[in-house]
């Protein structure tokens, strides 16, 4: 079962018509573009809109090659990704306390349906992920003993420009317990980004307690 966990919470970490206010065309248009890449699972071309620091630590081919081995299929099991855009929020500008720094968040929920080859899950397994899959923010309903739907909720994107980008709109997934994505971005919007997700996840919180 860890093998399993392990497998589902890598697809969230790798994903990372709305409503849109106070941000630029060219940040909505790359975010247009990040929906589409991974719909159209065009991950060559989601690693060029990169912050390039990625690079610096996880060499390019070799997390293209993670990233196929993970949504285009293997021996283990396929993800299927859904068929449209999930709605999405661009959140207002920020400007950043140096390196020219420009940022806004991108918040949405996405769901995708996980089957895997050799594994099979019984009424145990089921009923220990659940809890598990949870406090990843993360839904998990099983289809059936080897395939299970999963809603990631409140996922969070940086789109951002700085010095280090060459003043190039960027994007960069939110990801609070990989030591990577602390070496990628700046500690004041480290700081930002982490009340914003916080904000996500009250007002998800509140959401959830006034519909019961």
């Amino acid at each position: 079962m860890n093998k399993v966990y392990s497998i589902v919470l890598f697809a969230f970490l790798v994903f990372n018509i709305g409503t849109i206010s106070g941000q630029s065309s060219e940040v909505r248009d790359l975010v247009e573009k990040m929906f589409n890449d991974v719909q159209n699972k065009d991950f060559e071309s989601l690693l060029e809109i990169t912050h390039p620091k990625v690079f610096e630590i996880v060499p390019k081919e070799q997390m293209l090659t993670l990233i196929k081995n993970m949504f285009e299929g293997n021996d283990e099991f396929s993800i299927e990704l859904p068929e449209n855009k999930p709605e999405y929020f661009i959140s207002e500008l920020f400007q950043g306390k140096e390196n020219n720094l420009e940022y806004a968040f991108v918040n949405y929920d996405m769901s995708i349906k996980m089957t895997f080859n050799n594994q099979e899950f019984d009424e145990e397994t089921k009923k220990m992920m659940k809890p598990m899959m949870k406090a990843q923010g993360m839904e998990i309903e099983f289809l059936s003993k080897n395939a299970m739907q999963v809603l990631m909720k409140d996922r969070l994107v940086i789109i951002l420009k700085e010095e280090a980008t060459k003043n190039k709109w960027v994007m960069v997934n939110y990801d609070a317990d990989s030591p990577l994505f602390y070496q990628v971005i700046s500690s004041d919007l480290l700081e930002t980004a982490k009340e914003y997700k916080q904000n996500l996840m009250l007002e998800t919180k509140k959401s959830e307690e006034n519909s019961n």
